[in-house]
């Protein structure tokens, strides 16, 4: 366990430190894959925030102290907006969010096809709350994928639109079938239609 405010990154600020304790979050663990400074590791380090495990169920986002946002609020609502497509939210303000720990790996085109397909459908569900998840055209670090389903994570450049497309996004970025994704959008085939080509594709 390292003290919190050694994860408060790139440059300490008493502000960010304060409301972490101010909420009971004083420790969190040195784990993971990315190396934040000497001998500190967290699970992911993104252009807005630090991703710290908290124990073996959460984990928590805290703004750079360099972010370009003043607030996570607004990426806190979006992601609970977004539950259960993405990890569930259990505490925010407006320099961390505390977020259900999900142990998976990022997407990969060697993601078997029945998680490809699972994908289309949490994409859709975004699109049902009408949010749009602008960085699904490049989802490979957006997407944890676990042996039972998929979540899709940050949700900083999301955004409310009446007419939000995410499906369209993953058919093209995932499946390459660009084809499918213009009909979809132009509102010529239906998921479930989709769905059932690409299994059918899958099977010959």
């Amino acid at each position: 366990m390292v003290d919190v405010r050694e994860v408060i990154f790139p440059k300490y600020s008493s502000e960010v430190e304060r409301e972490l304790r101010e909420y009971g979050i004083n420790e969190v663990y040195s784990y993971g894959k990315v190396r934040l400074k000497d001998d500190i590791f967290v699970l992911g380090k993104g252009k807005s925030g630090i991703i710290a495990l908290l124990d073996d169920k959460r984990v928590i986002k805290i703004r750079r102290t360099d972010s370009p946002k003043e607030t996570m609020e607004l990426e806190a609502k979006l992601q609970i907006m977004a539950y259960p497509a993405s990890p569930k939210v259990y505490l925010y303000g407006k320099n961390f969010i505390v977020m259900e720990y999900i142990n998976g790996h990022e997407l990969s085109q060697n993601t078997p096809l029945n998680l490809k397909v699972d994908l289309l459908y949490r994409a859709k569900y975004l699109e049902d709350v009408k949010i749009e998840h602008h960085e699904l055209s490049r989802p490979w670090k957006n997407v944890i994928v676990t042996p039972d389903r998929t979540y899709i994570i940050d949700y900083d450049s999301a955004s409310i639109k009446e007419k939000a497309y995410n499906v369209t996004k993953i058919l093209s970025s995932v499946f390459k079938n660009y084809e499918l994704a213009q009909k979809y959008k132009r509102g010529e085939i239906t998921l479930s239609e989709i769905v059932s080509t690409l299994l059918e594709a899958s099977s010959t």
